[in-house]
């Protein structure tokens, strides 16, 4: 498998995280290049005292080609710059090039600010909005996961009082179809069984605290059934992860960003891996962003990129498979 990997903001723990994991865990199974400006590569080698020669990075036995990009950013870590963002869109558009024209089978996207990159012309809300522009007609699901908690967002970077209005019975119904063939495919699980979260405290409480559950989410799980697929809910979401009947499903489908992700992120401790599914691509990138207050320290922990590219395997051989 061969995985492209976009630089994200260098000055966040971009650099760091993608040092760590090829100095001290074995990839060699893979072939990895990087979409990165050769003079910042070779700077940031420097730094770590790594070999940069003939345009590849020498690390641990690693073998990692550099794929040219024209933005060069001096690495300042800690401080976003207008260099660092110019490099982190070209990076994540050459990347994706790549991968779209068959010269690398998946990418792995490491940190990017978000608000650095709109201030410099890029107008998305995040990666997986970026690559549903990128992939027309596209319905890109975020999913997060670690060992065996998977959590699928029906709604993601938007801002929580929206997100009554864009829960539509024909996007949770899309979501959840989505979701359905990516645990087949992506995840290589024939028959999997999906819990369904309310987004109202008690799930609406039959319509007290919320008509959501009625006229959109109860529909959804019903013609999903209809056509064969195992869900059940709408769940209460503050209980629903506090007793053991949440490792009784495959995955968990999350009406908003944080109300999936806590209990993710608080099971997984930067271990989990953040997922695009229902494109035509493989697409992975670590669980957290760029934490500018501790790049290039040791408080820096690799877990999450190294999940992403095991997480990789998994995917590239169900996909083959399938």
């Amino acid at each position: 498998m061969h995985v492209v990997i976009s630089c994200g903001d260098v000055n966040g723990i971009a650099s760091d995280i993608f040092f760590k994991a090829f100095s001290s865990h074995a990839f060699h199974d893979m072939q990895c290049s990087i979409a990165i400006n050769e003079q910042t590569a070779k700077e940031l080698c420097e730094e770590w005292n790594i070999a940069f020669t003939n345009g590849m990075i020498h690390v641990h036995g690693h073998e990692i080609n550099v794929i040219p990009c024209t933005h060069y950013a001096e690495h300042q870590a800690g401080i976003p710059t207008k260099d660092s963002a110019l490099l982190a869109i070209e990076s994540l558009q050459t990347s994706l090039n790549m991968v779209k024209s068959g010269n690398a089978d998946a990418m792995l996207t490491l940190p990017i600010s978000k608000s650095a990159l709109n201030d410099h012309g890029w107008n998305y809300s995040g990666q997986t909005d970026w690559l549903k522009h990128e992939f027309p007609g596209s319905n890109p699901i975020m999913i997060l996961f670690h060992d065996s908690m998977r959590i699928a967002l029906s709604t993601i970077h938007i801002p929580l009082k929206e997100v009554s209005d864009a829960l539509t019975l024909d996007r949770l119904i899309s979501t959840i179809q989505g979701v359905h063939q990516s645990m087949i495919h992506d995840f290589g699980i024939p028959e999997p069984r999906i819990a369904i979260l309310g987004l109202n405290p008690h799930a609406g409480e039959d319509g007290m605290l919320g008509k959501e559950e009625e006229h959109i989410i109860k529909p959804a799980i019903e013609q999903a059934k209809s056509r064969g697929i195992q869900c059940e809910g709408p769940f209460p979401a503050d209980g629903f992860f506090s007793r053991p009947t949440w490792k009784t499903f495959d995955v968990i489908i999350a009406q908003y960003h944080d109300q999936g992700l806590i209990p993710l992120k608080l099971k997984a401790q930067g271990h989990g891996v953040n997922f695009t599914a229902n494109l035509p691509i493989i697409r992975v990138s670590p669980d957290h962003g760029t934490a500018y207050s501790i790049a290039g320290t040791d408080a820096v922990e690799d877990n999450s990129i190294v999940a992403a590219l095991e997480a990789l395997r998994m995917i590239g051989t169900n996909r083959t498979k399938g």
